[in-house]
């Protein structure tokens, strides 16, 4: 319970990590090809870095074929001011259409790119069906060194979502009493 009201204000907030980086959002402009030609994964069994985190995320989603992060969602979460819950998170959205939808199959695609990488699903994947019973919404978990990610797919008719919110466990336990 105390998870799900973790990820509820993370997403509700928003979000960037806890550490400060001279990089800013360099990460999240370069192209995704040239993001892949580099190995995002630092040997070692210690916490990730925000800016392997924020590797991850998008090279999962280019891997997918999904398209790039949205970025008014990006600057959001990269704008957090210091040693609040939103610093304790990064963040990815991309936005499907009629013209470009993002399907269940491609969700499932980034979440085992995500897997390629490591990253641990917790629980199953939990999806709903609309009355057409196709996947309307659904959700996973996914850990790794200190991490969490929420992967979350979301469909309509006229666009359809996959939002990917990963957060540093120690820094959220530390701006937001209660979270662990």
């Amino acid at each position: 319970m105390k998870r799900a009201a973790v990820a509820v204000a993370v997403i509700a907030l928003g979000a960037t990590s806890c550490e400060t980086s001279d990089t800013g959002s360099g990460a999240a402009a370069a192209p995704a090809s040239a993001a892949r030609s580099a190995s995002p994964r630092p040997a070692g069994t210690g916490p990730l870095t925000k800016d392997v985190v924020r590797a991850d995320l998008d090279t999962s989603a280019a891997d997918a074929g999904v398209p790039e992060n949205a970025p008014d969602y990006a600057r959001t979460f990269e704008d957090a001011p210091a040693g609040s819950p939103p610093s304790c998170a990064v963040a990815f959205r991309a936005i499907g259409d009629e013209a470009a939808p993002l399907d269940f199959a491609r969700f499932k695609a980034v979440v085992g790119a995500l897997r390629a990488r490591e990253w641990q699903q917790s629980g199953g994947l939990r999806e709903h069906e609309t009355l057409d019973g196709v996947i309307g919404d659904a959700l996973a978990v996914l850990k790794q060194r200190g991490w969490t990610i929420d992967a979350k797919y979301e469909a309509a008719k006229e666009e359809s979502m996959i939002t990917l919110t990963a957060y540093d466990q120690a820094c959220m336990k530390e701006y937001l009493p209660g979270s662990g």
